[in-house]
């Protein structure tokens, strides 16, 4: 495999998706869970200072997911709808972001999927399968994938009772060990789940 873990410029695109996806959930105002995160933890992520944000932007994995990797939705696979409403819910400003932001996520995995599958897999998550489907989409099944990616799109492993709670907790205290920990507990959960 030609990417070394953790690879510089893979640090910077994971940090550089993690700040966005983010954004997005700070900036979603809608009642409710958004992303799969409950709104109280959505307005402690808002309550906290940028550089906060960017320490928890630093965590070593992607923080954003897709429900359902988005080529299931073509032909030859399943697509289970999301369990909260879509982010087509969201205002016309949030909603093209989240699109957009949606499509570029698709769009990278699909790309790293192609040239490194081990770290395709640390990104998706164990289980050749979702890795497989990716790989193999053709550049038009991805397209079309992409078009609703965004209502699958979710905070990875945000049905965990605990990671996101920690993380805002971590990323607001001063404890420079405890937020390593925190972080580094998010590689665990990436080599044993998906979710």
């Amino acid at each position: 495999m030609p990417s070394k873990w953790p690879d510089t410029q893979f640090r910077r695109e994971i940090r550089d998706f993690n700040q966005e996806f983010l954004q997005l959930v700070c900036g979603d105002e809608r009642p409710g869970t958004a992303f799969g995160l409950a709104q109280h933890i959505r307005l402690r992520l808002k309550g906290l200072a940028p550089s906060q944000l960017e320490a928890i932007a630093e965590t070593p994995c992607l923080l954003a997911a897709f429900a359902v990797l988005p080529p299931r939705q073509l032909p030859g696979g399943v697509a289970d709808a999301p369990a909260w409403p879509p982010a087509t819910a969201l205002p016309a400003p949030q909603a093209e972001a989240a699109r957009l932001f949606a499509a570029s996520l698709l769009t990278w995995l699909w790309h790293t999927a192609r040239q490194d599958r081990l770290l395709a897999a640390l990104c998706v998550g164990p289980g050749r399968v979702g890795v497989e489907q990716l790989a193999g989409a053709g550049f038009h099944d991805l397209q079309r994938a992409a078009a609703g990616a965004v209502d699958c799109l979710e905070a990875r492993f945000c049905r965990h009772p605990r990671l996101w709670p920690d993380l805002v907790r971590a990323a607001s205290r001063a404890d420079v060990q405890v937020l390593t920990a925190t972080r580094l507990s998010v590689v665990q959960l990436t080599l044993i789940s998906r979710r």
